[in-house]
């Protein structure tokens, strides 16, 4: 019983708008830390263009993003040498793999 007189009091989520307009400013955002984000979104483009976006991302489950995850870091991350170059491929990768489950769990939840 508690649980169901937590979930009829619970908020709903915000939606995508009322996050956006959480953020000040774009105009704030540091320029090296703008430089990681574009890092990050054209990562997702390749990474669309290759797997085929929306409809190949929204067919993992929870434990299939986890897994990929934890391989991209072990293989992008951990595995990356001694090169810093290396590391921030990987940590660009893993950042993008992040991004787009977010994405997905955006969709299903706007379902």
């Amino acid at each position: 019983m508690a649980d169901q007189k937590n979930d009829l009091n619970s908020k709903p989520a915000p939606t995508v708008e009322e996050e956006i307009s959480k953020i000040d400013s774009y105009d704030v955002i540091p320029p090296v830390q703008m430089l990681q984000i574009l890092k990050v979104l054209n990562e997702r483009r390749r990474q669309d263009a290759k797997w085929g976006g929306a409809e190949h991302d929204d067919r993992h489950s929870r434990d299939e993003w986890t897994r990929l995850i934890c391989r991209i870091v072990v293989e992008g991350v951990m595995n990356s040498g001694p090169t810093d170059e290396n590391l921030i491929k990987g940590l660009v990768e893993t950042a993008a793999v992040a991004v787009a489950w977010l994405e997905a769990i955006e969709r299903r939840k706007a379902q």
